[in-house]
């Protein structure tokens, strides 16, 4: 039997909250930074990246169900208002890493093989998650079929803060190798702000003609900023 993440994610992360005697939005502040630290690249040999997205599933659930920190350290830390514990930061990060790549997982194997355009909430909830915390640009693809069922999603380009550089040979090469007949792209904006920049208007015309030398066709561009999104499709920009 599979669990399924997503349908209770509020009562599983309200769950982390209590194992670790805190609210889970403290939680949530307190280990972001950490949670950034887990996903960069180390800064020196003797520091561990914690990459979520390379551990099978048992290996991520062996994560969430590992001993929790220490949770009178934390309770007295969140008291006081003072820093956690590297080690308690790190525990709490890759939990938190944990948690979302596997409901990212769960996720997309639902939207998969489904015409998940015919309601987008699902795909917007998912990238949503994905863009979560980031402090750095990523572009995504979203590959679907001719009735506009989801065949996959990619991130082929990862930025700085505020650009990130996207290649239009790439991205027609990589709607071939999934024998893709229309896509949709997104990006998340770090420092918030969800209208499209000029920039970001040229890019998706740019894309738009060379993807229809063969034959595929761009549905949308989103463009996702914390919890919410722009979809330039609804914005009569596709």
């Amino acid at each position: 039997m599979s669990l399924s993440l997503t349908a209770h994610w509020p009562d599983f992360t309200q769950g982390i909250g209590r194992v670790l005697a805190i609210p889970f939005v403290q939680l949530r502040l307190r280990a972001m930074s950490a949670l950034h630290a887990a996903e960069t690249p180390a800064a020196n040999e003797h520091q561990f990246r914690f990459d979520a997205s390379r551990l099978g599933r048992a290996e991520l659930l062996a994560e969430l169900l590992a001993p929790p920190p220490d949770a009178a350290l934390v309770d007295r830390c969140t008291v006081a208002d003072t820093p956690l514990p590297s080690a308690v930061e790190s525990a709490i990060a890759r939990k938190l890493a944990s948690a979302r790549e596997l409901i990212l997982r769960d996720l997309l194997e639902k939207m998969r093989g489904s015409p998940v355009f015919d309601k987008p909430e699902s795909i917007t909830e998912w990238l949503r998650l994905h863009c979560a915390g980031l402090d750095h640009e990523v572009f995504l693809v979203i590959y679907l079929d001719a009735q506009h069922r989801l065949i996959a999603i990619e991130q082929l380009f990862r930025g700085t803060l505020t650009e990130t550089s996207v290649y239009s040979r790439e991205v027609v090469k990589a709607a071939l190798a999934h024998s893709a007949a229309t896509v949709a792209f997104a990006h998340n904006h770090p420092g918030g702000g969800l209208e499209p920049s000029r920039a970001d208007q040229c890019l998706t015309g740019t894309l738009k003609a060379a993807l229809s030398l063969i034959d595929v066709r761009v549905l949308d561009h989103f463009i996702v900023a914390g919890a919410q999104h722009y979809s330039f499709a609804e914005h009569g920009l596709i």
